[in-house]
């Protein structure tokens, strides 16, 4: 077998063909969490950027309960703890309104990540990875995790606590940590989870990483390493991991070069249940990519040339404004003529931009919106200290108010420029899969997002992992999310089937 090839395993492998019913409501598929024998969905709730300003997370998140998917995963750093919040809010409704049980619903929280203002308390036992952020998996720093997420959740127990991402360690700036001196630390965690498991607090633990699977990464962590060193109490008590799986990233079933299994492979052998995160969302060619599209293929064409018109007259605009700055508001080689070029700086990005929907966004709001409001500040400044003559300092005023509203405008339609782009790549990826997996394809159905629901089922043919997590904050994700976990029962997809998938030369 070829290192990279993936691992084929017969459909007994994974018990999840039963089904779970909450209640009065639909059935879904399930798997088995085997040490703690607790039954769960195939796909689970991600409770990532939930948060209070949004009345639909609360609404995706009771459709979701009440349709059968009874895991939630969550993060004490998720929107700064809003979204255990939320997430604690509706399920304790749930339960009291009679929808669910305790006993029948699935929590998993995480920590590691501490913003900087917040480490005084740890002594020095963190790691500064920046000047905003840091990491710790120290006892003293999860125990108040723990407390916290319990407080916020309005919960007595988390059935599953994870160290989130404890490979960030190695970034640390304020001190130099090894491999091995990781390793110790991650084993003195567990050490002391072991301790939460009997308070009760805890029903059993586990590691999110976004590099246990991928031998070749610098800051891999290997969980053989980790498993091996657990005193027998403490492997039953290391229940599941959690690391991403998407059409893109397949490290989860590959075998390394030089490795005789795979993470899933070495997991399921250890009894330890696999949860994968980011399914519509993956590193591809060092860009994150979102797995969406939809079916306005009409009104998006349209929508289209309107982005291209406001483009176009967007950088002319801008242009103009920037000439007039420093034609004739001020002199030729005047340093603040130098801060307003920005309509040359994004033309001649544009092709670079429109190709990556998520980098676009980023760039452009937290890094040139900022740089723009920061050099509009200066000259507002300078307008202040200087004696200006009426005229020149109203239109000065008029300029600046004008070179705002049309940066935004334009930043606004390069990122819909770049989504469109997006969505026209992934309906190219839609009919590539659809083409090398008919079974896919329903032509009865309308999805918010085609291309989901069918990225989520290949996800869920790969039967060695026990639970999908997705991110489900808008109702309409919910539905594409149920329609994928509904197809799955019955679904016909053939290892050929996802072996011609992953060999396609889009995904590679």
């Amino acid at each position: 077998m070829f290192p990279n090839q993936a691992i084929k395993f017969p459909k007994h492998f994974v018990q999840f063909r039963k089904s779970f019913s909450i209640l009065n409501y639909s059935s879904v598929p399930t798997s088995t969490i085997i040490k703690t024998g607790q039954i769960v969905s195939r796909l689970g709730f991600g409770g990532y950027r939930i948060n209070w300003n949004d009345d639909r997370h609360n609404t995706a998140l009771e459709r979701a309960i009440k349709s059968g998917i009874n895991v939630i995963d969550t993060s004490t750093h998720f929107e700064f703890g809003e979204s255990e919040e939320v997430i604690g809010k509706v399920l304790n409704n749930a339960i009291k309104d009679g929808i669910v049980t305790r006993e029948g619903v699935v929590i998993i929280s995480k920590a590691g990540y501490v913003n900087i203002t917040d480490t005084t308390h740890l002594n020095d036992s963190f790691a500064k990875i920046n000047d905003k952020s840091a990491h710790s998996i120290s006892p003293e720093f999860l125990n108040k995790q723990i407390s916290e997420s319990l407080s916020r959740l309005n919960l007595e127990k988390l059935d599953i606590f994870m160290l989130n991402n404890p490979e960030r360690i190695l970034q640390a700036k304020n001190k130099y940590i090894s491999i091995s001196n990781l390793y110790d630390e991650i084993e003195r965690a567990l050490n002391y989870l072991d301790e939460e498991v009997t308070k009760g607090r805890i029903g059993g633990y586990g590691i999110n990483s976004n590099s246990m699977a991928i031998s070749t990464a610098s800051d891999h962590i290997s969980l053989p390493k980790i498993f091996e060193k657990l005193s027998n109490p403490s492997k039953k008590n290391f229940v599941a991991i959690q690391t991403p799986f998407n059409l893109f990233e397949r490290d989860l079933i590959q075998r390394g070069i030089g490795q005789t299994c795979s993470l899933a492979e070495y997991a399921k052998s250890n009894d330890i249940f696999i949860f994968t995160n980011r399914p519509l969302q993956s590193m591809a060619g060092g860009n994150i990519r979102k797995l969406v599209n939809n079916n306005e293929r009409d009104s998006r064409d349209l929508f289209e040339n309107q982005i291209i018109d406001n483009l176009t007259n967007g950088l002319q605009r801008l242009d103009q404004l920037e000439s007039e700055f420093s034609n004739e508001l001020f002199p030729s080689g005047h340093p603040l003529t130098t801060k307003f070029l920005w309509s040359q700086i994004l033309s001649q990005n544009l092709s670079r931009l429109s190709q990556n929907h998520f980098a676009a966004k980023y760039y452009l709001e937290k890094q040139v919106k900022p740089a723009i409001t920061k050099d509009l500040e200066f000259l507002c400044d300078y307008m202040k200290n200087t004696a200006l003559d009426e005229e020149k300092g109203s239109r000065l005023q008029s300029w600046v108010m004008n070179y705002q509203m049309e940066t935004q405008s334009l930043i606004d339609s390069i990122i819909s420029y770049a989504n469109i782009n997006l969505l026209n790549s992934n309906d190219e990826l839609d009919s590539i899969i659809t083409y090398l997996a008919p079974s896919l394809y329903s032509e009865t159905v309308q999805y918010h997002s085609p291309l989901s629901v069918k990225v989520l089922r290949i996800n869920l043919a790969n039967q060695i992992i026990g639970c999908v997590l997705v991110g489900m904050r808008k109702p309409e994700y919910v539905q594409d999310s149920l329609s994928a976990l509904e197809l799955s029962e019955d679904d016909y997809l053939t290892i050929e089937a996802l072996d011609d998938i992953y060999a396609s030369p889009i995904l590679q």
